[in-house]
């Protein structure tokens, strides 16, 4: 009897200790953000965190104290082998979410959940975020770890219960009371409520808040509540709830911008071409010259925002003009995509030819049913160019691509709608040729494969001129998603989501500048108004060239929705229930608005899938 408890007990700390570690390991791979924090907080994050160590420890010990429960009448070697087989599984499972959400959390600035797991098809794809040595390095702490603690396992901890005779009844009451005595660890305590990530937050400071979640435990919770059958955003109850966003995104006659009815159309998605580089947008000088240059040609949108952080939801933003919020992975479902409003449905039904064409695998994240879903008639992606070419991690380097995209606007003498989504502005950074600010740092490959996504954007548009198509295309430049580099901004910063986006070509009749709020999923309802095109399909949209159109936006972020007006801005947290970051005048009504926007915008997709 004292053997299996105490086994359970050693089992039960081992286990506590290990994420108190993975912890101390988490705040000093990300140095940056935590050796700017006080020692009280450091404090804090190891005790806030406690509670969800805990509840992550006794959902690990459960399944050892039932089999030793079960098998309390027989000898321990039985139920040895299973616990060593069982604890082996978690030692792998434990280390690699630990590991990739070392590096994950430096792009993403989130604790790693079940996002990840949409994009398990295409593992190319997947770690083509990551350098060769890093890879390597993750992958021999990974074998090595996973040896070590093994080992320490068996020899410390598994080794007292191996040779252990049969303990009967003398165990098996002690065992059934410490099974009960699990669930307190496991729900947090004896109150009403069990614990949640909102548990352990703490603090203004969010790196800190995110510190203190057990990683393990978050990722698993993401998994099991990740159903996607039922809205867990319900705020409203009554009919019509959603009446106060209807008048939100009412728009008059917009102001025209083109000179031609019919214009050919380029749309160029650029990969994480984030405000931050863009100088005539408060961006770093000189990143990004050749996009600089071009937005004094057109209508640059100067006040536009990403509605998430990730590239299938930009591209459903924009394309879909789908207002993608928290826990919506749209493209992941394609009896879902086939309902959706599509820019491309709309201009095939105008006479547009339409066509897209992307360097890396058009199958990652599931874009090529959502590309087949909107109608296109043409997709092109890495497996069309030759062996030769795809040469980065993610496939095809820009230059190559728009070589490509040129030849395929020459071919085309009809009246066409053309999409392009790059690829090598997207970390690890690793881009054909010299560095123009050095590759010593995230910072400086962040800048110098701007650097080389722009140079490669300002080569084809001046080819593009050469062609003799420039005086009748409208060329629409839009980046997917903002980014965190290279100041590490938190997630809910506006300065994260804030994105170019340009208007331009010779069919463009003006230069200026819009400055009024706006986001990418107002970029096709936009488009279509200036077309004189029908666009009531396209879910709460708004004319960024309507005078009469209100200056907001929305975005997501993680566990909660953000909202930015031009005199104030705030993120609602779902589950501390409450602001995570505020600044000018928040009414009230602003954030019932915000709530209501995220309870209608997921009505809407739980119902996709039954339209006809």
């Amino acid at each position: 009897m004292k053997d299996r408890i105490l086994f359970l007990l050693k089992y039960f700390i081992s286990w506590l200790c290990a994420f108190v570690i993975a912890r101390l390991v988490f705040l000093i791979y990300q140095y940056g953000q935590s050796f700017d924090l006080s020692a009280r907080t450091w404090l804090k994050i190891f005790s806030h965190g406690f509670k969800l160590d805990l509840s992550m420890t006794g959902y690990i010990t459960l399944f050892p104290a039932l089999v030793l429960l079960v098998t309390s009448f027989f000898r321990n070697k039985p139920a040895c082998i299973i616990i060593n087989a069982y604890t082996f599984i978690v030692i792998l499972v434990f280390l690699l979410i630990t590991l990739v959400d070392l590096e994950a959390y430096k792009y993403w600035g989130t604790r790693l959940d079940s996002a990840p797991l949409r994009f398990l098809n295409k593992p190319k794809e997947v770690l083509a975020s990551s350098s060769i040595l890093t890879l390597i390095a993750y992958f021999t702490a990974f074998i090595a770890f996973t040896v070590l603690i093994f080992i320490f396992y068996r020899k410390y901890i598994s080794s007292s219960l191996a040779n252990s005779t049969k303990a009967g009844m003398k165990a098996f009451i002690p065992l059934v009371f410490i099974v009960g005595l699990l669930i307190i660890p496991i729900r947090g305590g004896l109150g009403v409520s069990p614990v949640n990530t909102g548990s352990v937050y703490f603090s203004s400071n969010s790196f800190a808040n995110h510190a203190a979640v057990n990683v393990m435990w978050n990722f698993g919770q993401s998994v099991v509540e990740n159903k996607e059958t039922r809205n867990p955003y319900v705020f409203h109850k009554e009919k019509n709830y959603e009446s106060v966003l209807l008048d939100l995104y009412r728009s008059g006659t917009p102001d025209s911008i083109l000179k031609i009815k019919r214009p050919n159309i380029i749309l160029l998605i650029l990969e994480s071409f984030s405000a931050k580089l863009i100088e005539p947008l408060g961006g770093t000088p000189n990143i990004t010259p050749k996009f600089n240059e071009m937005s004094k040609h057109g209508v640059l949108f100067s006040q536009l925002y990403s509605t998430d952080s990730r590239t299938d939801k930009g591209v459903a933003t924009v394309i879909s003009g789908y207002p993608v919020l928290e826990a919506i992975p749209i493209m992941k479902y394609s009896e879902k995509t086939q309902n959706l409003a599509f820019l491309s449905k709309a201009l095939i039904d105008a006479g547009y030819h339409t066509s897209f064409l992307y360097g890396g695998d058009v199958d990652f994240a599931n874009m090529r049913s959502y590309f087949v879903n909107g109608g296109f008639q043409k997709i092109t992606s890495e497996s069309d160019f030759p062996a030769s070419v795809r040469t980065g991690k993610w496939g095809v380097p820009d230059h190559y691509v728009y070589n490509r995209f040129l030849e395929d606007i020459k071919a085309d003498t009809g009246t066409w709608f053309k999409v392009m989504l790059t690829l090598s502005n997207h970390e690890p950074f690793e881009i054909p040729g010299k560095p123009k600010f050095g590759d010593k740092t995230l910072t400086e490959k962040f800048y110098s494969s701007a650097f080389y996504a722009d140079s490669c954007l300002g080569d084809f548009i001046r080819r593009f001129r050469e062609s003799g198509q420039w005086d009748n295309t409208l060329i629409i430049m839009v980046a997917d998603h903002g980014t965190r580099l290279p100041e590490f901004d938190e997630v809910f910063e506006p300065r994260k989501h804030h994105i170019p986006l340009l208007f331009t070509g010779g069919a463009v009749a003006t230069d200026t500048v819009v400055s009024k709020i706006g986001s990418q999923a107002n970029i096709a309802y936009t488009l279509l108004h200036q077309l004189g095109l029908p666009a009531e399909n396209f879910l709460l949209g708004k004319d960024l060239l309507s005078p009469e159109s209100k200056s907001f936006a929305f975005y997501s972020i993680k566990n909660g929705i953000a909202m930015i007006t031009d005199s104030s801005g705030f993120g609602y947290d779902f589950v501390e229930h409450g602001l995570n970051y505020s600044y000018g005048n928040i009414d009230s009504s602003l954030i019932d608005i915000a709530k209501t926007m995220q309870q209608y915008v997921f009505d809407n997709y739980l119902n996709l899938s039954q339209k006809r």
